[in-house]
């Protein structure tokens, strides 16, 4: 026996291993035949637009991963929206391009600490900067668990954005743009 499998010898004196394949391969065909295999359908969100000059929210539905944790869920679901619809944009009150996003999720709060030129300036008036927050807060509010956001702006509690009007130092939540 050679490494537990038998050793045969063919009528010219050669000896070779007779390995047995009939199990393994059932074992792999078997393994492929599985007929109960669960695909787990995407998890559905709603990005919020809101358009410029205006309080008025467009809905745009989106599809991700069911293997999404929440916080993971409400990132992606922030940077669509940082990444403005794919027709339209100049219609809406958008980030500034180039305005980058991470988020945590805290209990039923999504923090978001925002990036980039959004730092240094704002500049394009009170409406469009509500419409933004508005958007922001509608899109993660409309996720399972979160009902509050906190904006940060580079690891930073601030009143405002630098150049902007709309107050930032509490949690925004859908029911400040009811009013």
């Amino acid at each position: 026996m050679a490494g537990g499998q038998p050793v045969t010898t063919d009528s010219k004196g050669e000896s070779s291993i007779r390995v047995r394949v009939i199990p393994f391969l059932a074992a792999v065909v078997l393994a492929g035949c599985n007929r109960h295999v669960v695909v787990s359908p995407p998890q559905q969100a709603t990005i919020y637009y809101c358009k410029a000059g205006t309080d008025e929210l467009v809905r745009v539905p989106f599809s991700a991963d069911p293997k999404l944790t929440r916080a993971a869920l409400a990132t992606v679901a922030v940077n669509q929206l940082l990444a403005g619809p794919s027709v339209g944009a100049d219609t809406f009150a958008l980030f500034p391009r180039g305005t980058s996003a991470s988020v945590d999720v805290r209990g039923n709060t999504a923090i978001v600490d925002l990036k980039g030129p959004i730092e240094r300036s704002f500049q394009s008036g009170g409406s469009d900067e509500a419409g933004m927050f508005k958007s922001l807060t509608y899109t993660l509010t409309g996720l399972p668990g979160i009902d509050r956001v906190q904006v940060l702006l580079a690891g930073r509690s601030v009143a405002s954005l630098p150049g902007g009007q709309f107050e930032l130092d509490e949690p925004l939540t859908r029911a400040m743009f009811a009013q």
